[in-house]
């Protein structure tokens, strides 16, 4: 089986290739078009394994929260690619795959991406337990769980370091020095489960925003405006 696995949910692109010979990961960093790169990378990954695109099996894709027009590229990608070779996507929470990624803490993982305006996409989890839903929020919000803690909280994710300087000075906690990793491996595993457990998403399976995006509360401020004229 080959699977690709792409995460574009930031601006650093995080991708993968299983198959039944070996394994490779790439984590691109720096100046990067996910609309421009992706495919090469891609194809550029499959030589590697002197393998065509033809030759996937199933793709793996992070569906956010994160970059509106990351998500949208690969997202758009991944379908395309599986559609035109009749073969399954599943998509993976990009925050859920953090986390898996340090699967191994024995205590509570925050996983958080920058979300600009102040504000950070965040989750937390211990072991298998959900103890925060994916949000829009900010450093406050966790305070309540790094102090319930008998471990200090890992703090991991592509920004943990600008989330863990926004937290107050002597919070209790441990920063991922890994971050940012590859979480493709990360996706992979979640992306076999999920796809024994319920199957390839539905034509219709799409990103997951959290917050509006600028165009969409621009609308909804002139609707507003509207309704009060």
């Amino acid at each position: 089986m080959n699977i690709l696995a792409i995460d574009t949910s930031t601006a650093i692109l995080s991708i993968a290739l299983k198959t039944d010979n070996g394994y490779e990961e790439r984590l691109v960093e720096g100046p990067f078009s996910h609309s421009e790169d992706l495919l090469p990378e891609i194809e550029s990954l499959l030589s590697r394994f002197s393998l065509d695109i033809s030759d996937l099996s199933l793709i793996v894709v992070a569906k956010g929260p994160g970059s509106f027009t990351g998500l949208r590229i690969g997202m758009a990608s991944a379908k395309g690619i599986a559609s035109a070779l009749s073969i399954p996507v599943v998509s993976i929470p990009t925050l859920d795959a953090i986390c898996q990624a340090v699967s191994f803490y024995p205590g509570a993982v925050i996983s958080v991406i920058d979300a600009k305006k102040r504000k950070f996409y965040i989750s937390a989890k211990k072991g298998q337990r959900t103890i925060m839903e994916d949000r829009d929020g900010n450093a406050e919000d966790v305070l309540p769980l790094l102090q319930d803690e008998d471990i200090p909280a890992l703090i991991t994710g592509p920004d943990a370091a600008l989330f863990a300087s926004k937290l107050p000075e002597g919070t209790r906690c441990v920063v991922d020095s890994g971050s940012p990793r590859n979480i493709s491996k990360a996706l992979i595993a979640l992306g076999l489960r999920k796809l024994e457990e319920a199957g390839p998403d539905d034509i219709g399976e799409g990103p997951v925003y959290i917050r509006r995006s600028d165009a969409e509360e621009a609308l909804m401020k002139k609707m507003e405006e509207s309704r009060n004229a």
